[in-house]
């Protein structure tokens, strides 16, 4: 395994992809929800999860963006998906190629994306679902302590066997 690390908005991305994918089951879908929460989380870092324009005294900030129509939920967590039924972040819809470019080509950078993949669901395995559908469980209990050291869980989890086939 060649020596790295990986980014925290990509180890993020890939988790909840790898989330969206144990739920759901949908893996394009899984891979723009992926993006779209690290995409969320690195925004809600940065401006402190404040809006970045203040509106006028009793105006109030768009609800809903350009591109969205519907809200999906998974758990307690609620993301905009756009008519196609991709996530979308304002006027953003987030691709499974975007996913690849941002996702998973720099996690290949470090270590062989399939391997990491498989370590994600494997680890994601060992949390029980209501861990898995509680925003605040799924950033503390599974996020928080891999974040800095993911290359670890890949190394952990890459000699397991059973889940061939998950990137198909």
């Amino acid at each position: 395994m060649p020596m790295g690390k990986i980014g925290r908005f990509q180890v993020m991305g890939l988790l909840q992809a790898a989330r969206y994918y144990l739920l759901k089951g949908d893996l394009e879908r899984a891979k723009s929800f992926g993006l779209n929460r690290a995409i969320f989380y690195a925004w809600a870092k940065r401006s402190g999860g404040r809006p970045a324009r203040r509106y006028a005294a009793g105006a109030t900030a768009p609800s809903m963006p350009p591109a969205a129509r519907n809200i999906e939920k998974l758990g307690n967590e609620a993301a905009y998906i756009s008519e196609g039924g991709l996530f979308v972040i304002g006027n953003e819809v987030q691709r499974p190629e975007d996913y690849d470019r941002q996702i998973a080509q720099r996690i290949d950078a470090v270590i062989p994306y399939e391997e990491a993949w498989r370590a994600a669901i494997k680890y994601l395995k060992t949390f029980p679902k209501e861990v898995l559908l509680d925003q605040r469980q799924f950033y503390e209990k599974v996020y928080l302590p891999v974040r800095d050291h993911f290359e670890e869980i890949v190394r952990r989890y890459s000699n397991s066997s059973g889940l061939d086939g998950l990137l198909s």
